[in-house]
């Protein structure tokens, strides 16, 4: 293959990430492909020099960055959409700014086999898990007995297997739908979109690190509260799909359910109207009382 299109639009959007930002651009500019790539960052109001850093590297590679500066804080979900409509290539990749990309070849490797294997919507790898607090070990994301083709089967109903930094997917089977700027966890969404859509592929190799610290958004949720956050976002999903996928949902739900802990149980009313008209919110309290 050879093409002088802009083949990949490489989605990176960033907040107070001064300490890794830099790092994250180079494993994007280190990129060896037979085809050009831009780089798209979505800058949001960082009040630490994140901003700074990402218009010195667009002056130093102004044929390759493009550089979003809202004039004020959008939030994670506003931004990563927005981020997505500026990005116009075939394929879209994604690298927040506080992970980074080890592998030169990363990304021919994953074109390579989207342009050969037209059934398939995203493909995805392996990532090293890096974590900066002491008390952690590295390790890896995926799990060694992780099969190659997922579908929205696993998607739904599979426990978290997708590194986001690590996704490479077809921008034409990516649809917006208002419902998306509601939920919390883009890649998520994202990932639901993509598997109406096609099957995704999954490459064993090592070609990213997963940045673990105490800003990522990870860790600011407890089990608890981000298992009421999938419970939101399928249950969006179950309504636009018009309940096409609704028995892998439910069995998802019963998982979860089956997961909480009764002091989680003892906040949600303060958090009901986030839920309402979701049945599962009261599902819950049942299974769990």
């Amino acid at each position: 293959m050879n093409y002088d299109k802009i083949m990949v639009s490489v989605c990176m959007i960033t907040y107070n990430h001064e300490a890794y930002i830099a790092e994250a651009i180079e494993g994007v500019l280190m990129q060896k492909t037979n085809f050009p790539i831009e780089l798209v960052i979505g800058e949001d109001f960082s009040t630490d020099r994140t901003r700074e850093i990402c218009i010195l590297y667009k002056k130093n590679y102004p044929d390759i960055i493009k550089l979003r500066l809202p004039e004020k804080n959008m939030g994670m979900i506003p931004n990563f959409i927005e981020n997505l409509k500026a990005c116009t290539s075939k394929y879209i990749a994604i690298c927040e700014g506080d992970d980074y990309w080890t592998d030169p070849f990363k990304l021919q490797k994953q074109v390579d086999f989207l342009e050969g294997n037209l059934e398939f919507s995203l493909c995805f790898h392996n990532s090293l898990v890096k974590n900066e607090r002491v008390l952690l070990k590295n390790r890896l994301f995926c799990d060694a007995n992780l099969k190659e083709v997922a579908t929205i089967k696993n998607v739904i109903e599979d426990e978290w297997f997708i590194p986001t930094q690590s996704i490479v997917f077809r921008k034409s089977c990516f649809e917006d739908q208002p419902w998306h700027k509601f939920v919390f966890g883009g890649d998520f969404v994202l990932h639901l979109t993509l598997a109406l859509k096609g099957k995704f592929y999954y490459l064993p190799k090592v070609m990213s690190v997963y940045r673990r610290h105490k800003g990522s958004i990870g860790l600011t949720f407890n089990s608890n509260l981000h298992a009421i956050k999938i419970i939101e976002s399928l249950s969006y999903f179950n309504q636009y799909t018009n309940f096409m996928y609704n028995e892998y949902i439910q069995n998802r739900f019963v998982r979860l359910s089956n997961n909480f802990y009764k002091s989680a149980i003892m906040s949600l009313p303060k958090l009901e109207k986030i839920f309402t008209p979701y049945y599962w919110l009261i599902r819950i309290k049942d299974l769990i009382n």
